[in-house]
């Protein structure tokens, strides 16, 4: 009898309550939409597919990432990117360039339309990193741009934004990452229009 009493006690402490400690809820976060004005010039009858950048781990994954000492990666704790690096950076610069209006189409490489050249690229930074005790957000890209038909480099280029965080709250530091991605995607814009004449 008295083991069934103590069996008893112990299930109501149990459901009364956890021994488990509550996670904290995880954050996801994205990049702002590009604030690229959109350009004057005659619409170029081009379709230009955009690859999903290449890109090694941790780069690869969707925590936000901080470089505290030159080679170590550390992770913000409780906040996550909506999507991989990659392809938050892809996504950004298809926006970029059909917001420019400058080509017919942009499209992604999950489509099956054709296209007439193609930009790809490696991602080598999307981190955080402290420079004299201040944080900036690091986004670099090696790209290059493919005739789509022959698949031959047209022409390849190493492109890096860096932005300093306004301070090291979480909300500022992707504020930052923001406008990283906006300076690449000007540049990157830029200079895809301008191999493509």
């Amino acid at each position: 009898m008295m083991p069934l009493i103590l069996a008893a006690l112990l299930a109501g402490l149990l459901a009364g309550c956890s021994v488990i400690p509550k996670s904290e809820p995880v954050r996801l976060f994205t990049l702002p939409a590009p604030t690229l004005p959109a350009s004057n010039e005659t619409i170029r009858e081009l379709t230009l597919r955009v690859d999903t950048p290449g890109a090694s781990a941790p780069l690869d994954g969707r925590r936000l990432l901080i470089m505290p000492t030159p080679g170590e990666f550390q992770a913000y704790g409780g906040a996550r990117w909506r999507d991989d690096a990659p392809r938050l950076l892809r996504d950004h610069l298809i926006e970029a360039l059909r917001r420019d209006g400058r080509l017919a189409a942009v499209i992604d490489d999950t489509g099956r339309a054709r296209s007439e050249a193609a930009l790809t690229s490696h991602l080598g930074a999307f981190h955080v990193r402290y420079r004299e005790g201040t944080p900036e957000v690091v986004v670099r890209l090696d790209v290059q741009l493919l005739d789509d038909r022959s698949r031959e480099v047209r022409a390849s280029r190493r492109v890096e934004a860096v932005v300093t965080s306004n301070d090291e709250s979480l909300d500022a530091v992707v504020a930052a990452f923001g406008r990283a991605a906006d300076q690449l995607a000007v540049e990157v814009v830029d200079w895809t229009l301008s191999t493509l004449d």
